[in-house]
């Protein structure tokens, strides 16, 4: 097939399918209708002769060659897209869903002042915030995600771009009458409490608060670990249960619930709060000005 004979616009319809991994999705992305969608996606398979996606029961699975094509495809469109940016070039012209990875914590301290932000300033943006997971990290040029905000201190990330928001650092929470954690205590009587924690996989500890007292032979008395940080304040607050979390969330939410909390009696990792990005979107208007608001947003 000669480049002449084939539609560029089906790699917009194979980019909104591997970002949300259905036909349904990706056409309100679109904004088109799913028959539309289904019908462009079938149109791509015959040009590239692949099935590129296969239904797996609950998501659009890419076939090898989706994988292998997908980097091209999404340097291609950043392209085209930068180009238009530079052509006609204002942010609040500018028509995009941003995909940023990130803990469930960071979006919601920094989700309200950014939607206030994109609607003042950028008001064709949306954005999608998806959780942090493991296979991401090894995995961070990956073309469906726009922005990573993460520990730059905790992760490998050679080749991509960083800009710092802010430091941070990590604290213990308690319900407001749990005697059993105070300020002082020794290290092995924290250890011994009943913690809950953050895990992104099932059965294995997979944190960054961790990783440095394991490395010591010390282990917290885990008790029930899950992927979401925002819900230790609603166990904690009624249950005897301690949780580590940062302290900017922490902060924020003793004033909602009624806790407590105290510095580590640990050697505990600093936290350097992080946004990354790709290379090749170093000059994207859209994400240039979604850096600096997040500088404001996290200064602020």
């Amino acid at each position: 097939m000669q480049l002449r004979d084939f539609d560029v616009n089906l790699l917009i319809t194979m980019e909104a399918i591997w970002t949300t991994r259905n036909v349904s999705n990706a056409a309100k992305t679109l904004n088109l209708a799913q028959s539309t969608v289904s019908a462009a996606l079938n149109r791509l398979r015959l040009a590239l002769d692949d099935e590129l996606f296969t239904w797996s029961g609950s998501e659009m699975v890419p076939t090898p060659l989706a994988e292998q094509i997908m980097p091209d495809v999404a340097q291609l469109l950043n392209g085209v897209r930068t180009v238009l940016t530079k052509s006609f070039g204002k942010v609040e012209t500018v028509e995009r869903r941003l995909v940023i990875a990130t803990a469930d914590y960071v979006a919601a301290l920094i989700g309200a002042k950014l939607f206030e932000r994109a609607a003042a300033e950028a008001p064709q943006l949306s954005f999608d915030f998806v959780d942090m997971r493991p296979q991401f990290i090894n995995r961070l040029t990956r073309p469906d995600i726009d922005m990573f905000i993460i520990p730059a201190n905790a992760l490998r990330t050679e080749g991509m771009q960083k800009q710092v928001l802010y430091q941070d650092s990590y604290v213990c929470i308690a319900a407001k009458d749990n005697d059993a954690l105070y300020a002082g205590m020794s290290s092995d009587e924290f250890l011994a409490l009943p913690h809950i924690g953050y895990s992104a996989m099932p059965r294995v500890i997979f944190n960054h608060e961790m990783m440095l007292w394991n490395d010591l032979d010390k282990h917290t008395n885990l008790r029930l670990t899950m992927g979401n940080y925002l819900i230790f304040a609603r166990i904690v607050s009624s249950s005897k249960a301690v949780a580590i979390l940062p302290k900017r969330l922490a902060e924020s939410l003793t004033g909602e619930w009624k806790l407590k909390w105290i510095d580590i009696p640990l050697p505990t990792p600093e936290l350097e709060i992080a946004a990354m990005w790709r290379p090749d979107q170093g000059k994207d208007i859209a994400l240039t000005w979604l850096r600096e608001t997040l500088v404001d947003i996290a200064g602020g």
